[in-house]
């Protein structure tokens, strides 16, 4: 096995308590190798809420990746409300950042990390935003990183990308992204009382909606601080 890379997550509970949250990466693929529950819980069932547009097979996946993978965070996790102030601490290899912020929002930046390396074939797109991981993006930060991710796999691999110009992949890709959350939703809605897991997922479709939208926006935005890029054509001599 390749060199693993660990991303910690400690949270400080409103009760004073702690809990801390290892994941471990190989550096070729960036995939979650963690180990996954001897005895997983009845909703990680792949056929349990499946996602509508899944492609895979209970025959050949008889649990749903990412489900299985963000299991033990869930369950650890249950008893906080979606807008306790949690205190979080991540620790990456390049630096540490630390953040007070609503426990939904503290999920979501985990339950992201986990969904994206997982192996779920849809988020699996988004690995490469999760090799730089950015907890707490902001919108701004996220439309960045997405459509750059989108335009570095397009020179990256060509065709094999999806179209030659434009958005649309990246566009449709979203939209299958949303359908994964919605049901992510719905299959979390029967593995918790609480709300902050339902929300996070909530959270992380809102981008869903939110980049297609803004894309046209947020390049006009964007365009003045390319405009260094503008080589001036040499005089000739």
């Amino acid at each position: 096995m390749s060199e693993l890379q660990r991303i910690r997550y400690r949270f400080d509970l409103p009760d004073g308590s702690q809990q801390t949250f290892d994941f471990l990466f190989d550096l070729t693929e960036f995939r979650l190798r963690n180990a996954v529950p001897a005895a997983p819980p009845f909703w990680t069932k792949l056929e349990f809420n499946q996602c509508a547009n899944c492609p895979l097979n209970a025959a050949a996946e008889p649990h749903c990746p990412p489900a299985l993978h963000m299991s033990d965070t869930v369950e650890r996790l249950s008893a906080l409300v979606s807008f306790d102030t949690v205190g979080v601490t991540v620790s990456l290899p390049e630096r540490t950042i630390y953040a007070e912020v609503s426990a939904q929002q503290a999920m979501s930046s985990v339950l992201g990390l986990i969904m994206a390396t997982s192996g779920c074939p849809w988020t699996d797109r988004l690995r490469p935003m999760a090799r730089f991981h950015l907890p707490f993006a902001s919108e701004a930060e996220t439309v960045y990183r997405s459509l750059t991710m989108y335009l570095l796999a397009r020179e990256l691999l060509g065709a094999d990308a999806g179209a030659a110009t434009g958005f649309e992949s990246l566009e449709a890709l979203y939209e299958d992204l949303h359908i994964v959350n919605r049901d992510m939703s719905r299959r979390l809605g029967a593995a918790t009382r609480s709300d902050p897991a339902r929300n996070a997922i909530a959270l992380l479709d809102s981008y869903t909606t939110l980049l297609p939208a803004a894309i046209e926006g947020s390049l006009a935005e964007l365009r003045p601080l390319f405009e260094p890029w503008k080589f001036a054509r040499q005089k000739p001599i």
